[in-house]
């Protein structure tokens, strides 16, 4: 006869091995999924890119065009190589943008330019024509904001500016510079 004092090592011992696996999968890394998506690979590539954002009227707000479009889908990035960015919103004067090489980020929301980076913006009834270069500018398209922490040289018929750093609203049409080295042209009268 099998006395039930004899089952309780063999209770316990089924215990600890219950809890030893469920130990383990807690802590043991969860496999890889074999369909890459953990992966950073491109599922697109297009040459000769062209994107253009419309408005409510059905105009051209800003077009964005590049030598070649690499697009990532695991984080919905895209490496863009020789970049050109112009905007062309109503009452504001028109913005050229061009780099080496650049990256889309939330679906476009945000445009990174990276590599002998040129700022044109035209002029308006208040400020003449100018001219920045960088190396690295972060552009919000939708927002008309611009902004830098690199080296940047603002240049117009009034002056060149240099400066540590810069935000640019081209909406306010106003901008921010820091640590700011600047020479002014007085008007000839």
């Amino acid at each position: 006869m099998i006395r039930p004092s004899s089952w309780l090592p063999l209770g316990v011992l089924a215990m600890l091995v219950a809890l030893t696996v469920w130990l383990d999968g807690l802590v043991q890394p969860t496999p890889a999924r074999p369909d890459g998506k953990a992966r950073h690979d491109p599922d697109l590539i297009v040459e000769n890119f062209r994107a253009n954002k419309l408005g409510e009227d059905g105009r051209v707000l800003y077009t964005l065009t590049a030598r070649k479009m690499v697009h990532y889908p695991d984080d919905e990035s895209a490496l863009l190589e020789r970049i050109a960015f112009k905007a062309e919103q109503p009452r504001q004067p028109k913005v050229a943008i061009t780099s080496d090489t650049g990256r889309l980020l939330e679906g476009g929301d945000k445009v990174w330019f990276e590599g002998n980076v040129v700022l044109v913006r035209d002029a308006d009834t208040r400020v003449a024509a100018s001219r920045l270069t960088t190396d690295r500018l972060l552009v919000l398209p939708d927002e008309g904001i611009a902004r830098t922490t690199s080296a940047v040289v603002l240049e117009n018929a009034d002056g060149r500016v240099e400066a540590a750093g810069l935000e640019l609203n081209n909406q306010s049409r106003t901008a921010r510079l820091d640590r700011v080295r600047a020479t002014y042209k007085p008007p000839r009268r």
